[in-house]
């Protein structure tokens, strides 16, 4: 019987072993798409990765960094993904091959938030004011084309805060990330928001993995039909199930 059980043992730890992993980068900031939770990460992009590594055939190996240094990473061949609510803007295109948008509920929506006693009521009182982004997001891109001064963050959460304190007059932040912000952070409220036209919240791979790409497209429309998908969506995103069911239902 030991021999039995040593020789299982020893079958289970070379299929470990032989497990392909992928390296996943992801900034855990953005809640809920990826945010720490008791020292754990979660949110809406770690299930959805871990479902499609399991649907591939990956063991996830996960990295938290900022999000400025997330592409970096993947073009150094530190990580192998990236899972961030990406969006896929022309510059960042041009630098890596991304999947096909994996939202597929559409949030292309993005809050411009001031402080409660701000007399700002529209985004383009913005000309000319300080407003907090997360540096290398696409909130900066905004910030700039609504003739804004960009101010530079790691974190949302610091932002915020300075927007609390009147050190900034506006932060631009996206619209589910910024609801959730304005239910945990006092005096602050949402004025306006920016539509984003660009493809929305992709995975970012070198450029050139075009193979790896197509595999994670067709993982997203498996656990789409077969109603994983549906069970992470209300789980991180319950106000968008029905507008998910009724897309759905008049494909």
């Amino acid at each position: 019987m030991k021999k039995v059980i040593l020789l299982l043992m020893l079958v289970l730890s070379s299929l470990s072993f032989s497990a392909k992993k992928l390296y996943v980068g992801t900034n855990a900031e953005f809640m809920p798409y990826e945010y720490l939770e008791n020292g754990k990460m979660v949110g809406f992009d770690i299930e959805l990765m871990d479902a499609i590594g399991k649907e591939l055939g990956y063991e996830i190996v996960w990295s938290n960094m900022g999000f400025d240094g997330l592409l970096p990473a993947l073009q150094m061949k530190k990580i192998d993904a990236v899972i961030a609510g990406m969006s896929q803007t022309p510059e960042r295109q041009k630098a890596v091959t991304f999947s096909m948008p994996y939202m597929l509920v559409s949030s292309d929506e993005h809050f411009v938030i001031v402080n409660e006693n701000s007399p700002l009521v529209k985004k383009e009182e913005l000309k000319d004011k300080k407003v907090g982004v997360q540096i290398g997001t696409i909130q900066e891109e905004f910030a700039k084309e609504l003739g804004a001064t960009p101010q530079l963050y790691n974190s949302w959460t610091g932002a915020l805060m300075d927007l609390q304190n009147n050190k900034i007059d506006a932060v631009i932040i996206a619209d589910v990330t910024g609801e959730e912000y304005l239910k945990s952070m006092s005096g602050l409220k949402k004025v306006d928001v920016v539509i984003d036209t660009q493809p929305g919240a992709s995975i970012a791979l070198r450029k050139g993995e075009t193979k790896l790409a197509e595999q994670i497209n067709q993982a997203i429309l498996k656990l789409d039909n077969d109603g994983t998908y549906l069970q992470i969506l209300q789980k991180y995103f319950p106000d968008k199930v029905e507008k998910y069911k009724s897309l759905k239902e008049n494909k």
